[in-house]
Order: structure tokens, then C-alpha cells, then sequence
């Protein structure tokens, strides 16, 4: 249910889409100040974000529509009908990492990996603001918590069905938190590299966003009751998969190079058997959450550390990987 901010006639203003445009508006600016700031380049970014803007629009409603097909009349309703319905973040992301492929393709974009590391903090600023949409609907929201507990780890909202006020694990405020932290300090580190403190490789910035990012994802989209499924199964959400994916591409494209600056040494597999142990306690807290949901602080907690130790064997990979390229 979505809270009214402004009427004028029939027409209805909602505070979560104020604040969504909000979000949008500060990604954009974050992305101008960042990019076209460093790079200079007018162009790439004159195009980007009218590209960017139309073509999320579409792919994140698309998805949503995959997943929540039962919630649309007809594929063409959805793609054709934005005053209702439902928008998937990960589409946002695909679509401006595609348009960002499809420039350095046309040669508009000459750092491909320059413009993800502006669009990874840019992004990152915009989903921390947007995320805060849910104060005023029942979306994004966890398990039943005790009425004592508070922001930032709950937060009232109204049954729909019953009618009856539940307090619930804010996730969504947790996802804002957790995305601004991780915003905030890749932000100060890069702005440390273009005051010529230290040379920080392009791409980087963005790989770490990934890894953080997905892997907070993996945890607190576990939480959600609105998660998005894959169609095929069910019970598989599509934002953990994509976490996990982000994650592990950090993982490997920061071993790849420890490997190719430091040459093969046997301690790297301990490296790497931590980062798979970590893997599977993560993996098996969430099958454990699922099937009892009455130990989801045990289990929760256990896969918060093995999160927390992957991030930080992937940091340690590349701090590895950068100590072996200087000393050449």
C-alpha cells in the first residue's frame, strides 16, 4: 500500500516515487561529478544517461514482469502501461552495464573500465537513497520481530490482508545502510587515488562495489518475504544467484592477476580453500534459514561471517595482486 504524498484532481502523487526520483537524481549527478569529472568525456556521458534511464526502464520491468507474470495482464501491459506495477533493481544494473559495453564498442567510450568504476559509485549513491522508498509502502521488508526492536533493524508496516500493524525487519533500511557505508568508503579511496595519493587500477572500484555489494545482497535478500524467484523453480531468488556471481567475479579476476604479477605459489590455494569453505557455510546457513526459519539469527549470523571472510580474502587477493605489479 503506498502512501499519498500530493493530490491535484485525480491526479496522485506517491512519497515512494518522490523518493525514487530523488534516487534517480542523485545517481545521475554522482555519475556527472565522477565521470565526466575524470575523464572529461562530454559525450560518453551526454549519452549515457538518457540511454541508461530508458533502457532500465524496460529491462527492469521486464524482469519484474518475468518474475511476477500472475501480476500483469499480458507482457504487452506491462511493457506498455508504468502507471502501476513493479521495477527490478538488477535490471537497472544490466542495463546501464550494457549501454556502457555497447559505447566503448562505438569507441564513444575509450575506458571502459574508467566509466564502470563512476557507475559502481554512482549507482551504489543512488540505490542507498532509493532503497528508502519502502518507509512509505509494505515492500522490502523481513521476518516478524519483537515490537520492542526499532530502526535501523525494524520497522512497522500494515497487513494488507488483516489489516493488523507487524513489525518487521527493515531490510530495506539495512540494504540502504549497508550500500551507503560501502559507497562512502570505495568514494573516499578513489577520490584519494585523483589527489595522486596512489594509482588505484580502473576497474577496481567496481570490482570491490561488486563483491561488497553482492554479497550483502546474498544475505538480506534471504530475509525479504518479496523476493524475486526464478520462474523454472520457485524458491531460487534471482538477486542471491546475481550476488553471488558478482562475488565471485571479483574473486577470480583478482586471483587471475595475483597470479600473473606474483607467479604461482602453493599458499595461494589456502587463499582460495577459505574462500570456498566460506562459500559453503554461506550456502548451507541458507538452506538451513529455509527450513527453519525459528534459528534465522543463528543462521543468519554464521553466514554473515562467512560473507565477511570471502570479502576479505578477495580484498586480501588484491592487495596481493597490486604488491607483485609494483615490485616489477
Amino acid at each position: 500500500m503506498e502512501k499519498i504524498a500530493f493530490i491535484s484532481g485525480g491526479t496522485f502523487l506517491y512519497w515512494s516515487s518522490i523518493i525514487m526520483g530523488l534516487a534517480v537524481i542523485t545517481a545521475i549527478c554522482a555519475f556527472v561529478a565522477l565521470y565526466y569529472g575524470k575523464s572529461g568525456n562530454a559525450v560518453a556521458t551526454g549519452l549515457m544517461i538518457p540511454i541508461c534511464i530508458i533502457s532500465s526502464l524496460l529491462l527492469s520491468r521486464f524482469i519484474h514482469w518475468y518474475c511476477r507474470t500472475d501480476s500483469y495482464a499480458s507482457l504487452t501491459a506491462a511493457m506498455t502501461d508504468y502507471s502501476w506495477g513493479g521495477f527490478a533493481l538488477m535490471g537497472v544494473f544490466a542495463a546501464c552495464v550494457l549501454c556502457a559495453c555497447v559505447l566503448r564498442l562505438v569507441k564513444v567510450v575509450k575506458n571502459l573500465p574508467e566509466l564502470l568504476d563512476s557507475m559502481a559509485l554512482a549507482g551504489g549513491a543512488g540505490v542507498a537513497v532509493g532503497r528508502l522508498a519502502s518507509f512509505f509502502n509494505t515492500s522490502d521488508r523481513g521476518i516478524l520481530v519483537d515490537e520492542s526492536i526499532g530502526l535501523p533493524l525494524a520497522y512497522p508496516v500494515t497487513n494488507a490482508v488483516s489489516g493488523l500493524v507487524e513489525n518487521r525487519l527493515a531490510t530495506f533500511f539495512l540494504q540502504a545502510i549497508i550500500t551507503g557505508i560501502v559507497v562512502l568508503v570505495l568514494l573516499f579511496w578513489y577520490l584519494k587515488d585523483r589527489n595522486g595519493d596512489r594509482r588505484i587500477k580502473d576497474g577496481d572500484v567496481c570490482l570491490l562495489f561488486l563483491a561488497c555489494y553482492g554479497g550483502g545482497q546474498i544475505l538480506l535478500d534471504s530475509t525479504r518475504y518479496d523476493s524475486l524467484f526464478m520462474r523454472s523453480n520457485g524458491f531460487i531468488s534471482i538477486v542471491q544467484i546475481l550476488g553471488l556471481i558478482c562475488l565471485v567475479l571479483a574473486l577470480v579476476l583478482f586471483s587471475v592477476r595475483m597470479v600473473r604479477s606474483c607467479g604461482f605459489r602453493s599458499w595461494f590455494i589456502a587463499l582460495w580453500a577459505v574462500a570456498l569453505a566460506a562459500m559453503g557455510l554461506a550456502g548451507y546457513m541458507e538452506y538451513h534459514v529455509q527450513r527453519h526459519g525459528d534459528q534465522a539469527l543463528f543462521a543468519y549470523s554464521f553466514m554473515s561471517l562467512g560473507l565477511i571472510i570471502i570479502l576479505c580474502v578477495t580484498v586480501a587477493i588484491r592487495c596481493i595482486a597490486e604488491g607483485g605489479r609494483r615490485s616489477k
